[in-house]
């Protein structure tokens, strides 16, 4: 059997996963699945100086994290809202309470709408 390796965003998505426990959803109510798993988004892009750290790091499905980039060209300050909700969930530094998880899936349904027009 081949060796298995793991990289720093694997090592630090596993992090994440104990610290927030995203009980079946990501951070934007988005279920995880076999098909839909979960995906480390970077808060700061890397490209533009972000860090590769747990305070810079959001737990996002695949499907989320596809509907966030496109967000990204689409609607700039929809895609700085949800960032700045991030550092919400950050800044908790445990399971996302209550209110953010309503906060999110208000976030998910503007999201929709930015994406599909709903």
């Amino acid at each position: 059997m081949g060796k298995i390796y793991v990289n720093e965003n694997q090592i630090l998505l596993r992090q994440l996963i104990e610290i927030y426990q995203p009980n079946g959803f990501d951070w934007l109510m988005y279920q995880i699945t076999k098909k839909n798993t979960l995906t480390l988004h970077h808060v700061d892009e890397v490209s533009e100086g972000g860090i590769l750290c747990i305070e810079n790091a959001a737990l996002l499905t695949k499907k989320s994290h596809r509907a966030l980039n496109m967000c990204e060209s689409r609607d700039t300050y929809l895609y700085v809202v949800i960032n700045e909700f991030f550092r919400e969930v950050i800044e908790n530094a445990g399971p996302m309470t209550q209110e953010l998880i309503e906060e999110s899936r208000d976030l998910k349904k503007s999201l929709t709408r930015t994406l599909y027009r709903k």
